[in-house]
């Protein structure tokens, strides 16, 4: 009997020891998770979630008076050029001026003579017999037409050998007509001018100021009809060929003129747009213009270069093309958000695009973006 309270006891007395050991597990477990991971479970509870926050490129854009001009660059090309050809045939004879590239000529001096002596012997030779043929025929004329023999010997006073052969006087009479021709006056007349004209073969005369570019031609050389013996170009005025791009050829007009520079050549020439070629070169999508120009020191292959003034565009903003949306919207950053703001396109270039519709400070997206991205949070890069 007092064995068995005792154990009781015993019992009750362990069961106790576990209980209060339990409770005293459960009051310090918070103490050591802090103890081990610096935070409370409640601390970690309360710390708000992190916003996915993107960053882009940006500008911010400031409005301004865009005089927007168009680029050119052009290659000097002569205006006028010749090639000098040969229409006879004799020996190169020695000229005031030697026709060698760089020689300067003026208008009506002459670039090439050719010795003409026999062939101007054979022309006053046949001067010769047109002039005894006509004597022949005046008698019979003074018979049967009376009152054309003061018109046609007056004509027969007036021709010379060493002369250009005057015009033949007019005839109106048909039988006269007749009679010069069974004569054969006619067609000694016209032959007499085709040899009149050959004659002037011999004397090539520059047809303009100009230089030579390229001489094939020595004096005591023979020439041969069809041989080239140089080229000749005009000095005074050039022409500057420059390709203008399909887009862009709306923004030139001929009659405007524009100021040219080298990079190579100290210099500023005044040009004016001549003409405006009307096809477009399948492989570059440019058309031609031609601009006239003048001045010292232009020379034939110079490259030359000028901008051409085309809009004033008040409170413009040039931006890539590849930001403006289909709707003509661009994307902006405002309170840290992305928005879409309206733009009106004035002008689209290559790569760039004149617009207006932007403020002041606008904080504008310069990335080019392909999915939605309106109403995201998002910061400059």
């Amino acid at each position: 009997m007092i064995i068995s309270n005792n154990v009781n006891e015993l019992i009750n007395q362990e069961m106790k020891m576990r209980k209060t050991a339990a409770l005293l597990l459960c009051l310090t477990l918070p103490i050591v998770y802090w103890q081990c991971t610096g935070t409370s479970g409640k601390e970690k509870e309360d710390t708000p979630m992190t916003t996915n926050i993107r960053q882009f490129n940006t500008k911010v854009v400031q409005p301004t008076a865009l005089n927007y001009g168009l680029n050119i660059t052009g290659r000097v090309v002569p205006l006028q050029k010749i090639e000098i050809i040969a229409e006879v045939q004799g020996t190169a004879l020695p000229t005031k001026k030697p026709l060698k590239e760089g020689i300067l000529f003026k208008k009506g001096e002459i670039l090439v003579a050719i010795d003409d002596a026999d062939t101007r012997y054979n022309l006053s030779a046949q001067k010769s017999q047109f002039l005894n043929a006509m004597v022949r025929i005046m008698s019979d004329l003074k018979l049967d037409y009376p009152g054309h023999f003061n018109t046609w010997n007056a004509y027969l006073s007036s021709i010379h050998v060493d002369k250009p052969l005057p015009r033949l006087p007019e005839v109106n009479d048909i039988q006269l007509r007749y009679f010069l021709a069974a004569n054969d006056v006619f067609n000694r007349y016209y032959s007499l001018k085709s040899q009149e004209e050959t004659l002037k073969d011999f004397n090539i005369y520059a047809p303009f100021t100009g230089a030579v570019t390229q001489a094939n031609l020595d004096p005591g050389n023979l020439v041969n009809p069809g041989a080239k013996l140089g080229e000749f170009i005009r000095t005074d005025r050039y022409e500057v060929q420059a390709a203008v791009s399909v887009g862009d050829i709306h923004l030139i007009q001929p009659g405007q003129v524009i100021e040219l520079t080298s990079k190579t050549v100290q210099g500023k020439w005044e040009a004016k747009v001549s003409r405006i070629g009307k096809s477009v070169d399948a492989s570059t999508q440019a058309v031609a213009v031609y601009l006239l120009a003048s001045g010292r020191d232009l020379k034939e292959g110079m490259y030359l270069q000028g901008k051409f003034a085309s809009h004033t565009y008040p409170d413009a903003v040039e931006i890539p093309k590849d930001i403006l949306t289909r709707k003509n919207q661009v994307h902006v950053i405002e309170d840290s958000t992305v928005k879409l703001k309206n733009v009106s396109p004035l002008e689209f270039r290559d790569n760039t695009v004149i617009v207006q519709g932007l403020a002041a400070g606008d904080q504008l997206i310069t990335d080019a973006v392909q999915a939605p991205i309106q109403g995201l949070k998002a910061i400059s890069r």
